[in-house]
């Protein structure tokens, strides 16, 4: 059905069910048409009278506010010295009767709210501290003093903790370690059957052509003999034990790379992938 905009007086198609109710084109001119003729739009209107409970103002609110506050204010300027001025009669619901106890540490006693009454047990930090040190000493008794393995640091462990080498810290730990090479040669979980002292007959000229091709530069990270203050490694990309002897396949150039000791060689050892040259 055919039906004009209330306000531009375009016409708009509306369905039979709504041609009493739909009565603009858009909601821009529903607004304007309301803008135009407030008093038309009055009876629609759900907002209430009321005055500001501090200065009297005349205020409109809407009901659904009103349910939800006892009190109106035009501003929150009036409710704060609305506040101010009833605070003992506003604030007295708000305040919990307190219960007396007595501190478990120095027994004196105390007023808590009963919210707080299964939490609470002492009167200051000072009483807590005290009563935590307490506890702490006693938890020490149950430990067993022994004498680090490196150092004469005495030292408490539980029960469960000790074994043969007992350490007060990592680093004496690893003191430790170096000094009785406990992890190190036949030790190590990474023995491979001990150094090789002999690269064949031509592993020192290889060796200096090694060098000579590379600038006389470590390839991994660029230091040279000059500023390393000494010759560089020579490693085996592929080590020498993997060739059963066979050092002309061994000490090919392109399975010998220059490297710094340390800590370049170092690291490539480290990852399995050679013996020490």
């Amino acid at each position: 059905m055919k039906k004009n905009c209330l306000n531009c007086g375009k016409e708009i198609y509306v369905k039979p069910s709504h041609f009493e109710r739909k009565k603009y084109c858009s909601r821009k001119c529903k607004g304007e048409y309301q803008s135009k003729n407030p008093i038309a739009f009055e009876h629609l209107k759900t907002q209430k009278i009321v005055h500001c409970d501090y200065c009297g103002n005349e205020l409109l609110r809407k009901p659904s506010v009103l349910k939800k506050t006892k009190n109106v204010f035009c501003n929150q300027g009036c409710k704060s010295k609305y506040q101010s001025k009833y605070k003992d009669e506003l604030f007295a619901s708000l305040r919990k009767e307190k219960i007396t106890i007595e501190c478990i540490e120095c027994s004196k006693s105390f007023e808590v709210i009963p919210s707080r009454l299964s939490s609470v047990k002492y009167c200051s930090k000072e009483c807590l501290g005290k009563a935590n040190g307490r506890r702490a000493k006693e938890l020490l008794q149950n430990r067993v003093m022994v004498l680090c393995s490196n150092c004469p640091t005495i030292i408490f462990k539980k029960p469960s903790e000790l074994s043969d080498h007992n350490f007060c810290s990592i680093e004496c730990m690893s003191d430790f370690y170096v000094k009785t090479s406990m992890f190190a040669g036949e030790n190590s979980g990474t023995w491979r059957g001990g150094d090789i002292d002999y690269y064949g007959p031509n592993w020192r000229e290889q060796r200096r052509k090694a060098r000579k091709r590379d600038n006389y530069t470590c390839q991994d990270c660029g230091i040279t003999e000059e500023e390393y203050g000494r010759q560089l490694s020579v490693h085996h990309i592929i080590p020498f034990r993997q060739f059963n002897g066979d050092w002309k396949k061994a000490n090919r150039l392109s399975n010998l790379i220059s490297l710094c000791e340390y800590p370049c060689h170092r690291k490539r050892h480290s990852k399995m992938v050679d013996d020490i040259v």
